[in-house]
């Protein structure tokens, strides 16, 4: 490889987050209510939260992508072995990176 090809580059570890959404219907019983001093009943919310994402991990629930973010990611390691990098300077046309004049 001539000097004229030779190129460096850095690594950085990212990770794409998908956000999904999903409609969950939780049923009221017992599992999510509690009992007021007055005698009358109403929805404990954590036990509502937690059961909601209980049935959330049912494979039959309709989850649909709301967004896809790519970021750094927090823990920057070395590349494990078995693991490849993609390099955009190889994998680009020809041209990448050139000053294009007017």
């Amino acid at each position: 490889m001539s000097e004229e090809q030779r190129t460096y580059s850095i690594a950085l570890r990212l990770r794409r987050v998908i956000y999904e959404d999903a409609y969950i219907a939780v049923p009221v019983t017992d599992a999510i209510m509690k009992a007021n001093e007055d005698g009358t009943g109403s929805i404990d919310i954590e036990a509502f939260i937690a059961e909601a994402i209980r049935i959330g991990g049912d494979d039959r629930v309709e989850w649909k992508t709301e967004e896809t973010r790519i970021e750094q990611h927090p823990i920057q390691d070395p590349l494990p072995e078995g693991r490849s990098r993609f390099d955009a300077y190889y994998s680009a046309p020809k041209d990448f990176g050139k000053t294009v004049s007017s």
